[in-house]
């Protein structure tokens, strides 16, 4: 940072307070790779997951336990208190059972707060700040992969209802320990865009509105001039990938139930990046705005941000990020001839059978894996009928790929496979001559030297090298 500009800041915060801000917010990878929890660079953690981690930490005095409550099937709900301060933070986590990116965060904030090296920076905000953390408020859904609890029951609605036990903990929790900040965390739908943009929103943010006039009350500004300081590290940190959450008004969530309680609340949803399934980026984005609140918050800081920060910031768009982009195919119908881009869902929360999601001019849009087919023509998908024991290796099953051959047809035991290459026996839904929406993903790319590309349940398989794309 030029020293004209650390000059201009100091001018409104004190120089301390600056360093902090880059030293701590501003992780490089190699320095957040040193306190990165092992183990939870995975889609979906479950209580087990993180359970021997916090009874690790339960020995450090530094943080002070207590079982907040259980769950509707009995696992323990763990409430994590740190500092002494007047000011008060609470942070919760996995609300919805299948949305773990913040969970991570929590074990990489944990770690950080208790690395000896960090004991100067520690010491400039626990007499000035009590944080409490409850991780994985949905033990049950996490272990179902749902967003719901095991009753069935989204937590996230029933803050006024309280007819779950979580739902009862998270509230007991705000009403004994009356937080005058509350961060709720969670993961959002990975087809946000960034506005009318390209680029996928890796975090969206929001301060919730407490009525359906969304009226900006002391609490709300105060959230909304933290989400400025947020905007600031974003900016950074990965500029253009920062959105605005839906501001409508939820009357049964929590999130906007403690807005109206006077908590200034900060939603921080985590979304996609390219090539990143398990949410990394947003994980370590997690990470360095928590470190950012309790800097900002303790301090002060984040006081002197403008309404403009956060009014400024563009909302999110659904459906403007695709999973796979495949651009310039050549498709010929009829007599006709079209250059085409198809986008593919991968279902990765559900079955896992790959679709066809759209088809034409699809330039408009972002995707987390793209592809340039210029030069290569769409062919329907075709059956190599299993009539009689067959035994397959990675060089055979590329042979019959260059036959023209998609997937297998007929007796599966008669079927015995050796490659590792993906094989596809007997699948549903297959699109015919043209591609068709909600069609299976499975086609193969051809130019006039035969089949270079076999499209397996979205994954593309360059047969010249024998690996997937």
């Amino acid at each position: 940072m030029p020293r004209i500009v650390i000059w201009l800041l100091a001018a409104l915060f004190s120089l301390t307070t600056v360093v902090q801000a880059m030293t701590f917010s501003s992780l490089s990878a190699q320095q957040y790779n040193e306190f990165k929890q092992a183990g939870l660079d995975k889609q979906q953690l479950v209580h087990s997951d993180i359970a021997p981690l916090l009874a690790q930490h339960q020995q450090n005095p530094l943080f002070r336990f207590a079982q907040a409550g259980e769950s509707a099937q009995g696992t323990p709900i763990w409430q994590i208190d740190i500092g002494s301060g007047p000011v008060k933070i609470l942070a919760w986590s996995q609300m919805h059972g299948d949305e773990s990116t913040a969970t991570a965060a929590l074990m990489d904030l944990l770690n950080f707060i208790a690395a000896e090296q960090n004991s100067n920076w520690r010491a400039q905000w626990l007499s000035k700040v009590t944080l409490r953390l409850l991780p994985m408020v949905n033990p049950d859904g996490a272990l179902a992969g749902s967003r719901f609890n095991s009753m069935g029951i989204d937590i996230n609605r029933d803050a006024k209802a309280l007819q779950t036990p979580e739902g009862r903990v998270l509230m007991q929790v705000a009403k004994a320990f009356k937080p005058d900040f509350g961060l709720n965390l969670h993961d959002q739908n990975r087809f946000y865009a960034v506005g009318d943009s390209n680029k996928p929103a890796t975090i969206s943010l929001l301060a919730p509105a407490f009525n359906d006039a969304k009226d900006i009350d002391a609490a709300r500004k105060k959230a909304m001039q933290l989400i400025g300081d947020m905007a600031d590290l974003l900016a950074r940190e990965l500029p253009g990938h920062l959105a605005k959450y839906d501001d409508t008004f939820s009357w049964r969530s929590f999130g906007d139930t403690f807005a109206g309680m006077g908590i200034s609340t900060v939603l921080i949803e985590s979304g996609g990046y390219p090539v990143d399934d398990t949410r990394q980026v947003a994980r370590q984005l997690n990470t360095q705005l928590l470190l950012m609140s309790i800097e900002s918050i303790g301090s002060g800081a984040y006081q002197q941000q403008p309404l403009s920060a956060y009014q400024t910031i563009p909302f999110n768009r659904d459906g403007g990020i695709k999973d796979v982009l495949i651009d310039n195919i050549t498709l010929k119908v009829n007599g006709h001839n079209a250059l085409i881009d198809l986008a593919l869902d991968l279902d990765i929360d559900g079955s896992r059978h790959a679709r066809i999601r759209d088809i034409g001019d699809l330039s408009i849009y972002g995707s987390y894996h793209q592809f340039d087919a210029t030069g290569l023509e769409y062919r329907a998908p075709k059956a190599y009928p299993l009539s009689k024991p067959l035994t397959l290796d990675n060089a055979g099953y590329l042979a019959l790929l260059r036959e023209g051959y998609s997937h297998f047809s007929g007796d599966k035991s008669l079927l015995t496979n050796h490659s590792d290459l993906p094989l596809l026996v007997n699948p549903q839904g297959l699109a015919g001559a043209t591609p068709a929406r909600h069609r299976a993903a499975t086609f193969l790319l051809v130019n006039d030297k035969g089949v270079q590309i076999a499209v397996l349940n979205g994954q593309l398989l360059a047969l010249s090298s024998g690996k997937l794309q």
